[in-house]
């Protein structure tokens, strides 16, 4: 993950410029929490750009009745504790009807093209910058650091997320988990939903398990960047996303 000086170089915002501009709006914390969430500056990055801790800066903000947990949502993958459920991110190593390449041109034709290449992008511009993705910038914590840092890299590890998250699903259990009526304080109840659904395989052809990843891959690209709850991570919508949220 970078630190909040690499953030701010990237931007080409010195560190003194960054805390002249937080002390002339320090009665303004709305400024300052929009600019940080705008620049993808997170809790951590204003601990490294003004020496306080993240403690103290979160502290600050919720005094005036805003969560600094917003502004750490600046993972490309999921922006929420998969915990065990993680092992299911994985590059796609399939092959055929499975490739990469064979769901992309399905895909495509369905979405808007700029929809789709921006889709698997990074988040913010300086995550790309050492030409690698942390498993912080990612998500997940298995994933290492020496991730590519290009939309290549994050197309296969969407496909071969959702063809291990799909492959364990039949239509009833999909049903039940797309039906789930989320309210903020039912996670649980969808995750031990969704682990015991995890538990067998389903009994899917390589042909019904892309058509399957097409449809729902087509439909999160929309809601990723048209619908009504807007999230960072490309699978923080995806019924393992919303599996994870805290």
């Amino acid at each position: 993950m970078a630190t909040g000086q690499e953030v701010l170089a990237h931007y080409q915002i010195t560190v003194e410029q960054a805390n002249e501009y937080i002390l002339a709006n320090i009665e303004q914390p709305e400024v300052i929490f929009e600019a940080a969430e705008d620049f993808g500056i997170t809790t951590q990055h204003l601990s490294d750009i003004t020496g306080y801790s993240t403690a103290i800066i979160s502290e600050y903000f919720l005094s005036y009745g805003f969560d600094s947990r917003g502004l750490d949502k600046t993972k490309i993958l999921f922006n929420s504790e998969l915990s065990d459920l993680a092992s299911l991110v994985r590059f796609n190593d399939r092959s055929g009807a499975l490739s990469t390449a064979s769901l992309a041109d399905r895909v495509k034709p369905n979405v808007i093209p700029e929809d789709y290449s921006e889709f698997f992008g990074p988040v913010f511009g300086y995550q790309i910058d050492d030409g690698l993705y942390t498993s912080d910038e990612l998500g997940v914590s298995h994933m290492g650091n020496n991730v590519p840092a290009t939309n290549e890299s994050i197309e296969s590890l969407f496909y071969g997320t959702l063809i291990n998250l799909y492959t364990a699903l039949d239509d009833t259990e999909l049903s039940e988990l797309k039906g789930f009526a989320h309210n903020g304080s039912n996670v649980d109840e969808y995750r031990s939903l969704l682990s015991d659904a995890l538990n067998d395989p389903a009994n899917r052809s390589d042909q019904e398990l892309a058509d399957l990843i097409v449809s729902d891959t087509a439909t999160l690209i929309d809601e990723f960047w048209y619908g009504d709850v807007i999230v960072n991570g490309i699978h923080d919508l995806s019924l393992l996303g919303l599996g994870g949220i805290a």
